[in-house]
């Protein structure tokens, strides 16, 4: 068991490229879904503790942590205070991050909105680019081009290194494929081994 109570895995996890990018990944990511409350010291508990499990990929986005009692956010603002108070834990993973889910809409992909979302993290991680940005769920009021621009833009200004969807089937990646310039370098599909 590592510090944080969570079971070691034996051997180094596998290391596998992002996509077309030269970024290296462990082949499990640590979602930080449920990522969230005020003790640093904690959270760099389980920051350690992923990376003792051989993790580099963290997944997070603008809608985890939001429950009611924290904000929407919060699993970002957690991560950046971590990174505030010690750099080079952002230099030792890649960091993802999705937008597009608003609470009360409940999603918006258009290029406005997904901009703003990616900038938004930017912001509460204090770092100046995600390693890869997703967009959370599909909106089926943003056409695909839109959403295409979107992640086109991010990554010509630098914000986002790679793109990629979360959530979208294969019917609707390839839509959205059919307007992209650029690859998309991950799709991460709703699955529990549950």
């Amino acid at each position: 068991m590592s510090r944080a109570g969570t079971m070691k895995i034996d051997g180094p996890l596998e290391r596998v490229q992002l996509g077309a990018t030269d970024v290296l990944v462990s082949r499990l990511a640590w979602g930080m879904w449920r990522f969230q409350g005020d003790d640093l010291g904690h959270a760099r508990a389980l920051v350690e503790a992923a990376f003792e499990a051989g993790i580099n990929l963290f997944d997070t986005a603008d809608i985890y942590g939001f429950d009611g009692r924290e904000g929407f956010g919060s699993a970002e603002v957690l991560l950046g205070r971590l990174f505030a108070a010690d750099p080079g834990l952002r230099r030792k993973m890649v960091l993802a991050s999705k937008g597009g889910i608003v609470p009360g809409v409940p999603y918006d992909s258009s290029a406005d909105y997904l901009v703003a979302a990616c900038e938004a993290s930017l912001l509460r991680l204090g770092t100046d680019h995600l390693d890869l940005f997703q967009v959370h769920r599909p909106d089926v009021l943003a056409h695909p081009a839109e959403v295409a621009k979107a992640l086109e833009t991010l990554v010509a200004s630098g914000k986002a290194r790679s793109v990629g969807v979360s959530n979208y089937t294969p019917t609707q990646t390839a839509a959205l494929v059919a307007h992209l310039h650029i690859p998309l370098a991950s799709l991460q599909p709703e699955f529990s081994p549950l």
